[in-house]
């Protein structure tokens, strides 16, 4: 009888353990990166004033590294606009414009040495200078 009481409550527990954990929450999407199709960096300005425009997309070559880290937390935090206490003088103008998969825009713009400017964009704008096709 003992053992039979024992069975019936170990088997309860994990029917009441296995009920808990289908009703506890997925992990949430924020943790998993978003996908990128494509970027479109405007680069202005300069000595000459110049104006070039690069695009990564996904079928770029060497373009899925840049892809990658524009589908991060640490990139989808940016603020849209990171400017120089002093905007003068022969510096290039940058705008990053993102596209996702869902729909969704992240545009972000900053100047030649801005110190305020994460390092995640510094190494976006370097990325898609590098494997960007000019257009």
């Amino acid at each position: 009888m003992k053992r039979r009481t024992i069975i019936r409550k170990g088997f309860a527990t994990l029917v009441a353990a296995c009920a808990v954990a289908t009703l506890a929450p997925a992990a949430p999407a924020a943790a998993a990166p978003i996908l990128a199709t494509s970027i479109t960096l405007d680069r202005s300005g300069g000595f000459a004033g110049l104006q070039e425009t690069f695009v990564v997309k996904r079928s770029t070559p060497d373009g899925r590294s840049s892809l990658r880290m524009v589908g991060t937390r640490e990139f989808l935090r940016l603020r849209s606009s990171y400017q120089p206490d002093n905007p003068c003088c022969d510096r290039f103008a940058y705008t990053l414009t993102v596209s996702y998969r869902n729909g969704f825009r992240k545009t972000v713009s900053t100047v030649q040495g801005t110190t305020t400017a994460p390092e995640i964009l510094w190494d976006v704008i370097s990325e898609v200078e590098r494997v960007g096709i000019r257009s």
